[in-house]
C-alpha cells in the first residue's frame, strides 16, 4: 500500500511542478517521499542510514560525493573504449545510482555498478559489493571507473585487486580518489566516522595499484575541477535542514540533524584542506596487466 501511496504522491508533485513551471526531479522527489514513509528509494523497508540520506540531500539523488553528469563524463571520455563497451563503475552512488544514470543517459555502454550503500536502483544495474563477492563475473568488463572508493577501504590493495578481477587483461580503468600531500598526514578531521577513510599520498596509491595488477599510465590533479562541485552543493544545505525538520519520528529527526551538523563540519574541513593543498582529488589512469 505504501508503494501505491508513494506513486500517487509522486504524481501529485509532478503535476505541481508542471503547474508552477519548474523542473521536476523524479529521483530526488522519490527519495524525499521514501524518507517520509520510512522506505528505501526502491520502496522496500530499509535500515535508517542518516549519513547516506544526508549525502544525497546535499549532492543529489544517487550521489555520496559532489558530482554530476559533467564530472562523470569527464572520466568516461578518457577511458577510450568502444561505443558499445561493457563498463563497470565502483562507487556507483547510492539509491538511484547517480553515476550509472549519467553513463546510461550519455553513452551506449552496457554499464553496471557496485556501491557500499545497500539500496536498490530502478532502471540501472547497481549492486552492493556483498551481493556479488561469491559470484563475481571475472574479466567481463571492457573498462572501469572507480569513484572515491580506495580511501574508504581498510585494505585498498585488496580492493584494487578486486577491481582488477572485473575487467579484461589490457582493459583501461580510471581511479578517482582523495590523496594527501605528504606521507603521514592523515587529516582525520576530514574523514571522521561515519564517513571514515584514510587517503594516501599519490605515489603510494600508484604503488598499490601496480601491485594489484594495474599499470598506472598517467595521473592528474583534478582538485580545481572538483572544488566548484562542492560550492554547488552548499546551496542544498538549507534544503537538507528543512527536510530534516519534517521527519516525523523524533529520535530519527534528532539523529538526522546531529549527523547533518557533523557532515557540514566535515566538508568545511575538507574544503579548507583542498584549498590549502593538503588534500587533493587525483585521477589515476591505468590498464590491467596481461
Amino acid at each position: 500500500m505504501k508503494g501505491l501511496q508513494t506513486d500517487i504522491a509522486l504524481a501529485g508533485r509532478r503535476f505541481h511542478a508542471w503547474w508552477e513551471g519548474y523542473a521536476f526531479d523524479g529521483p530526488a522527489e522519490r527519495n524525499r517521499l521514501a524518507r517520509a514513509h520510512g522506505l528505501s528509494a526502491s520502496g522496500a523497508s530499509a535500515t535508517y542510514r542518516p549519513e547516506d540520506e544526508i549525502a544525497q540531500c546535499i549532492w543529489g539523488a544517487g550521489r555520496l560525493e559532489p558530482g554530476g553528469p559533467v564530472w562523470t563524463m569527464r572520466f568516461a571520455r578518457e577511458l577510450g573504449v568502444s561505443l558499445r563497451a561493457r563498463v563497470v563503475v565502483l562507487g556507483a552512488g547510492a539509491g538511484a545510482g547517480g553515476p550509472l544514470r549519467d553513463l546510461k543517459t550519455a553513452t551506449r555502454w552496457k554499464v553496471s555498478g557496485f556501491s557500499r550503500y545497500l539500496g536498490t536502483a530502478r532502471g540501472v544495474d547497481l549492486k552492493s559489493y556483498e551481493q556479488v563477492m561469491s559470484r563475481i563475473n571475472k574479466a567481463a568488463a571492457d573498462g572501469g571507473i572507480s569513484l572515491f572508493e580506495l580511501h574508504r577501504d581498510p585494505d585498498p590493495r585488496a580492493f584494487a585487486a578486486f577491481a582488477a578481477e572485473l575487467i579484461a587483461p589490457g582493459a583501461p580503468m580510471i581511479f578517482v580518489d582523495f590523496t594527501v600531500a605528504r606521507k603521514g598526514r592523515g587529516l582525520k578531521s576530514c574523514f571522521a566516522s561515519p564517513w571514515g577513510g584514510s587517503p594516501k599520498p599519490a605515489n603510494d596509491v600508484t604503488a598499490l595499484l601496480n601491485e594489484a595488477g594495474f599499470r598506472v599510465v598517467d595521473t592528474s590533479d583534478e582538485t580545481r575541477a572538483f572544488l566548484p562541485l562542492i560550492a554547488q552543493g552548499w546551496a542544498s544545505w538549507r534544503t537538507a535542514y528543512e527536510e530534516a525538520r519534517t521527519i516525523k519520528n523524533v529520535a530519527e529527526r534528532v539523529a538526522h540533524l546531529q549527523v547533518l551538523s557533523q557532515y557540514a563540519h566535515l566538508w568545511a574541513e575538507r574544503l579548507d584542506a583542498l584549498k590549502a593543498g593538503q588534500l587533493q582529488v587525483t585521477r589515476f589512469q591505468t590498464r590491467r596487466n596481461g
